[in-house]
């Protein structure tokens, strides 16, 4: 780094630079998340996925019980008429089903309420309940299910001098990183224990890329306190890792769109509008890292921004559809006041 070799001219433009970096890639995020192709495949996944009866929470322990590797379950019928067929011969999954009859609506008073033609009104009432056969999509034959759209690990090296300054990071905000064992995940953070863990048995492109995105944890989520919606916090720490390392020349868009994805889906939102409700807390802490890891570059990611926007039109294979057509409004930079917060431990963008 050339720390002490630029005017101060020159760092107010490599200030400016990195900031309209920061902004163009959160915008080019945003629509890629709400990008037709994406939208079209996890339309069909949810399309599928939403088709199914919400079993009770007592069915689905009977379920479990019986089949623990049951995916999707359905009755005979059902299953017919998604133009699957049971296989002969296969066990069925027992659940509980209701028992009802027909019962007259009657006013307050006791007396039958009638329709229109003078007929008494009819509901249907719970009298019990009943076995009732089931079976998983692996119990029968029909046309491959839609897949969940899963993001696909990113390979090869990561960029030069990334990891260092993101782990300079995470030691300045009082964490220990180390390389392990992440519980079924590509990285985490143990607030109790201080800890921010990666992943160990992945290309250097990953492990780098799931850094960023724990550092986007430990910047904008620093106590790991429960806020009511982890698929929030999730779609903003993704985002920063998005932005970082796309500015230092790797492309991570298809993890990222697929992974923001997942995450919104889950929280029940719109994918491009959580993207675009969360864009100025992502945007300073992306700035703030970059300060860091970028902090005299006067044309930071160029290079990385001219190759993704030449690949825009590739095909995408996940998104979302966007209902939001607000826009990102920016905020003045000012980068001593985000070293200055930098040095304190202040929290980015709260």
């Amino acid at each position: 780094m050339t720390g002490h070799s630029l005017s101060e001219a020159q760092r107010e433009a490599a200030d400016r630079a990195r900031r309209e970096t920061v902004e163009e890639l959160h915008r080019q995020l945003t629509e890629h998340v709400g990008s037709l192709d994406n939208r079209a495949e996890w339309e069909r996944y949810l399309a599928f996925a939403r088709s199914f009866h919400q079993y009770s929470f007592g069915n689905r322990l009977l379920i479990m019980l019986q089949a623990p590797d049951a995916t999707a379950v359905a009755g005979y019928r059902a299953w017919q008429a998604r133009g699957y067929q049971v296989r002969r011969g296969e066990k069925a999954i027992r659940v509980l089903g209701p028992v009802t009859k027909r019962a007259p609506i009657l006013d307050p008073a006791g007396n039958p309420v009638l329709d229109a033609d003078g007929k008494p009104r009819e509901t249907r009432q719970l009298v019990g309940v009943k076995p009732v056969p089931v079976f998983d999509i692996s119990q029968t034959d029909g046309p491959p299910p839609p897949q969940h759209p899963d993001p696909v690990l990113l390979t090869g090296q990561a960029p030069p001098g990334l990891w260092d300054a993101l782990a300079t990071l995470v030691a300045d905000r009082g964490f220990r990183l180390e390389r392990g064992d992440c519980q079924g995940a590509n990285g985490l953070t143990l607030y109790s224990e201080r800890v921010v863990r990666v992943r160990a048995d992945v290309d250097d492109a990953q492990a780098v890329k799931s850094l960023a995105h724990e550092v986007g944890h430990v910047l904008m989520h620093p106590d790991g306190a429960d806020r009511g919606c982890r698929g929030l916090e999730e779609v903003e720490a993704e985002s920063v890792a998005y932005m970082v390392t796309q500015a230092h020349g790797l492309d991570s868009g298809q993890y990222t769109f697929r992974y923001i994805t997942g995450w919104a889906t889950q929280a029940a939102a719109d994918p491009e509008q959580v993207v675009r409700a969360t864009g100025q807390r992502v945007i300073e802490a992306a700035d703030l890292i970059l300060a860091h890891t970028q902090p005299d570059a006067i044309r930071p990611a160029e290079d990385a921004l001219d190759a993704f926007e030449a690949n825009i039109d590739r095909t995408i294979t996940t998104g979302w559809e966007s209902t939001s057509t607000t826009a990102i409004s920016g905020v003045t930079h000012d980068r001593k006041r985000h070293l200055r917060a930098l040095d304190r431990g202040l929290v980015v963008g709260r």
